[in-house]
């Protein structure tokens, strides 16, 4: 430590020689007080006036026409067979060689938060989702054989009990 103290011509301070004013004087600066200019104390200023942060307003996506629903189903598809350990992301990215995905969602049981083997996997456009069903069907993926097709289009009744998928 010595060595490194000559070389760079460090001070070495005791901790209790370093007073809380020179501390917060560092920190937020020094200011006069208005009855004694030669008295100084340490001071933080907040400003009254904030910046607005803009309102943005979402709108949900389920608000669709029927022919756009007729659509958006041939451009997700399904795979099951996932390891139990797979991220939304990973599958993202696995698939993103077809084509542009939209999304990808994992199917987790509520009760254990375990992922349940499948999942459902949003393409821009029915070709990449295409090519992927034709691609990766029956392949071995991350340790698994997974299969994968062209999504169903979802139930407007109430969803069934969900099970994990079992080889």
């Amino acid at each position: 430590m010595a060595l490194i103290r000559q070389q760079f011509s460090l001070p070495m301070f005791n901790l209790s020689q370093i007073s809380k004013t020179s501390v917060l004087e560092t920190l937020f600066g020094r200011r006069s007080t208005p009855n004694s200019p030669t008295k100084t104390s340490s001071f933080i200023s907040f400003s009254p006036h904030f910046t607005a942060l803009p309102i943005i307003r979402c709108q949900s996506s389920s608000i669709t026409t029927s022919i756009e629903e007729e659509q958006s189903h041939s451009t997700r598809i399904f795979v099951k067979g996932l390891p139990l350990s797979i991220a939304e992301g990973f599958l993202i990215k696995t698939f993103s060689r077809f084509g542009k995905v939209c999304k990808a969602k994992i199917i987790m049981d509520k009760k254990s938060i375990h992922s349940l083997g499948f999942g459902y996997i949003w393409f821009v456009n029915e070709d990449s989702a295409q090519s992927a069903v034709e691609e990766m069907d029956g392949k071995f993926f991350c340790g698994r054989f997974i299969a994968v097709t062209i999504a169903e289009p979802e139930s407007r009744t109430s969803h069934k009990r969900i099970t994990p998928y079992k080889f």
